[in-house]
């Protein structure tokens, strides 16, 4: 097994005091390379670096440093493994060891992965907020180098979204920080207002933004759905807008008068008939015809209002005014429930794989959209 040499700096008495004495000072490109690698082998990263959890998974947790120098973010800082081992070793945060050639990294068995599960998540959340602000061409060395100040920061994530031209990441503008405790983070939400580069920052706890982004999402979403019920209705409406002039209502009729002898018999007088608005045992009901203004047109063609039907001199009137915008209004609002019904019947059937749909027996009308029962016309 590969011996290892700790970088672990003791945190207090004398200890401490001879171990600052004995490390060479950290120069800026060592202090990039030890955050860089710290933060490969985090307690954020490691877990869900799918690449890299491999790695550890070959030889007892030892990385080779050769391995590393293919992390982009490392390579752009070097790609020489005695440069990246002379830096590690001069670590003080007890989280990584190198092996005794110089040539690997682990991270320390005395720092164990913290499993991922809700309480964790919920414990990372707890100290991360967000920030927003950040010109929308800034690197990621640019935020850590300004966040360097808070030397808490323990991990900033860049929020991008896919550009569709381009089909680029491209930075929104806003990050996730994430300190090292909840005190850490306490203390810099305290520190408000923060501005970078002269402009001030939007600051949030995560939790606190999330809520506020499904509250928004939640809104617009209301709105939107608002907006498509509205169009929907409207689209519903005019095409469910009926000719005026059309209605004509009957009286005095038998108890064996059938719908067909209503149609037969207005047909003989040019009637172009919609829909007749009639139950067999009734005596009374209603017939609305196809073309606007018709109405009064075949009621001039009868003799005293009436026709005989069914051994009986069946009474009708033309509905005008009010009386008819209230039955044409009730036969709309019918005919939309007919058709969301139907709707949903099909949607219904569709999932359900086909039910045979046992109808009533198709009406001798040219259309069947009417009105399921009897309206009276005098109704409100």
């Amino acid at each position: 097994m590969t011996e290892a040499k700790e970088v672990v700096a003791e945190t207090n008495g004398e200890e401490h005091k001879k171990v600052e004495e004995n490390v060479e000072e950290e120069t800026e490109l060592e202090s990039a390379i030890i955050r860089q690698v710290e933060y490969y082998f985090g307690d954020l990263n490691l877990p869900r670096d799918k690449f890299l959890h491999e790695q550890v998974q070959l030889d007892d947790g030892w990385v080779p440093l050769e391995i590393l120098t293919r992390f982009n973010r490392l390579a752009k800082l070097t790609k020489d493994t005695e440069i990246i081992a002379k830096a590690l070793a001069k670590s003080t945060s007890g989280l990584l060891e190198i092996s005794d050639d110089n040539k690997k990294v682990r991270r320390s068995p005395e720092v164990p992965i913290p499993e991922m599960n809700e309480e964790r998540r919920k414990e990372l959340s707890n100290r991360t907020i967000y920030a927003k602000g950040f010109p929308k061409d800034s690197s990621l060395d640019e935020l850590l180098k300004h966040f360097r100040q808070f030397e808490t920061v323990e991990n900033i994530i860049m929020r991008k979204y896919q550009d569709r031209s381009s089909k680029k990441r491209l930075f929104k503008g806003s990050i996730f920080v994430t300190f090292k405790t909840r005190e850490q983070a306490e203390k810099f939400m305290e520190g408000k207002p923060h501005s970078y580069q002269d402009t001030e920052l939007l600051i949030l706890w995560q939790d606190d933004y999330i809520v506020k982004k499904q509250e928004e999402y939640a809104s617009k979403k209301e709105q939107k759905d608002k907006k498509n019920k509205d169009k929907e209705q409207h689209v519903e409406k005019e095409e469910l807008k009926l000719p005026t002039g059309t209605v004509l209502h009957f009286s005095e009729g038998t108890a064996q008068m059938k719908r067909e002898d209503i149609k037969e018999a207005l047909s003989t007088i040019g009637a172009d008939i919609a829909y007749i608005d009639f139950n067999i045992g009734d005596k009374e009901g209603w017939v609305r015809l196809t073309k606007e203004n018709t109405a009064k047109g075949i009621a001039e063609k009868m003799t005293d209002n009436k026709m005989k039907i069914a051994e009986a001199d069946v009474v009708f009137k033309v509905l005008e005014g009010e009386e008819e915008t209230l039955y044409l209004q009730k036969t709309v609002e019918e005919m939309a429930k007919r058709r969301k019904n139907m709707k949903n019947f099909k949607s219904n059937k569709g999932r359900k794989g086909g039910n045979k749909y046992h109808g009533k027996k198709r009406r001798h009308d040219n259309d069947d959209s009417g009105p399921p029962k009897k309206i009276m016309a005098s109704d409100s």
